[in-house]
């Protein structure tokens, strides 16, 4: 949910940006088959998001061939991957991925983020990832940097989601503002169609359906979404839709009733997760975008060896969470979800610094060390079955 870093070291440095530049699904023995240069596995419900923290990289490098093993045919990485090297942008630990990624058949989509050269707050923060352009200059900057991303990984990668969790304070430094936003998406979207048309575009990885109003985290999807599209006015700005559908506390499975807020009333309803997930696609249909693809850039419930509280469910409830998704998800309800990315592959390692609540840290099919939980059997089960 909230930002996931390798710790280990940066390999190399690479390509160097100056900072001044700112369908339907498919099934399983299709996206198996061999793929010719530069092409991407069609769209599938069994991506898996590899990105945890760990202060080994004996253990990270097996983290791509781990994902291939347990069935995953795509996987996502994020802005966090773009480094910096004497004040310059450089994409080494990002191609290293991408480049491992596809070497392995297995498709990517890639989180855009902020840059220091763009970042519209003064004094610019440590990690400008989270930062985003919201002065004309800012997003003039921001696009050519963009422009050069797009130019760079043309070939192998052509899914790109615009931001990570934008109606999160965490995630858009200065404070949420659903306005914002959308002008960076109106940004994005003109670079994408002046330099690599054919790539796509995703609507923001939005997350919580359940935050209250004035809540000091943020903007809860569906309030947000409608302020975002109410902006838009319409206007092209997207080619798919993304969402990091979490629930919380995660102790409510997926047919398990959940507060959801509306933008509207009745504004709490209490909702199933596909039902949550049917509402956000009615906010687009709403707006006049008709029915668009959706990508769960991120989605999953964690597992814990000792089960405590809701935010600690036991391993047992955990498989079966996973199960009652991707039930959900092959149902006709949610035929509008092109594709899905479990979060995460591995739980982080015990100890290891990082800024998530503790409970995310149990999310993993795995154990940190690779022992496999009882849901990794399950997701295995699905991906092995799909067609």
């Amino acid at each position: 949910m909230l930002r996931r870093l390798r710790l280990a070291a940066i390999i190399g440095l690479g390509v160097l940006v100056s900072s001044a530049l700112a369908g339907a699904r498919t099934p399983l023995r299709e996206a198996l088959a061999p793929l010719g240069a530069g092409q991407q596995p069609p769209p599938s419900l069994f991506g898996i998001n590899t990105g945890t923290y760990d202060t080994s990289e004996a253990r990270l490098s097996r983290d791509l061939p781990t994902a291939k093993r347990l069935g995953a045919r795509w996987v996502h990485f994020t802005g966090d991957s773009i480094k910096y090297s004497h004040g310059h942008v450089s994409f080494a630990l990002l191609d290293s991925e991408v480049d491992s990624a596809r070497k392995l058949g297995l498709g990517v989509v890639i989180s855009l983020g902020g840059i220091r050269a763009a970042c519209s707050l003064t004094p610019v923060p440590s990690d400008a990832t989270h930062c985003p352009p919201t002065s004309p200059h800012d997003l003039s900057v921001y696009a050519a940097y963009l422009a050069t991303l797009l130019r760079h990984y043309a070939g192998r990668v052509a899914y790109f989601e615009s931001w990570v969790e934008p109606n999160h304070t965490s995630m858009w430094a200065g404070g949420v503002n659903p306005a914002q936003y959308a002008a960076l998406l109106e940004t994005e979207y003109r670079v994408f169609q002046a330099t690599e048309p054919q790539d796509k575009l995703m609507f923001a990885g939005v997350a919580d359906f359940g935050i209250e109003s004035g809540s000091p985290s943020g903007i809860a999807v569906l309030p947000y979404t409608n302020d975002v599209l109410d902006d838009l006015h319409g206007q092209p700005a997207f080619d798919l839709v993304a969402l990091h559908a979490y629930r919380f506390p995660p102790s409510l499975s997926p047919d398990d009733l959940g507060w959801t807020h509306y933008p509207a009333s009745p504004v709490w309803r209490q909702d199933t997760w596909t039902e949550q997930l049917e509402a956000y696609e009615q906010e687009f249909t709403a707006h006049g975008y008709g029915e668009p693809r959706v990508w769960l850039t991120e989605f999953g419930w964690p597992g814990n060896a000792e089960a405590s509280t809701d935010y600690f469910p036991s391993l047992a409830t955990q498989a079966s969470d996973v199960a009652e998704a991707y039930q959900a998800l092959e149902s006709p309800a949610l035929s509008f979800v092109q594709a899905a990315f479990w979060f995460n592959q591995r739980d982080y390692e015990p100890g290891a610094a990082n800024p998530d609540p503790a409970f995310f840290a149990h999310y993993g099919l795995l154990f940190y060390n690779f022992k496999p939980k009882p849901a990794a059997a399950v997701f295995e089960r699905y991906a092995g079955a799909s067609g």
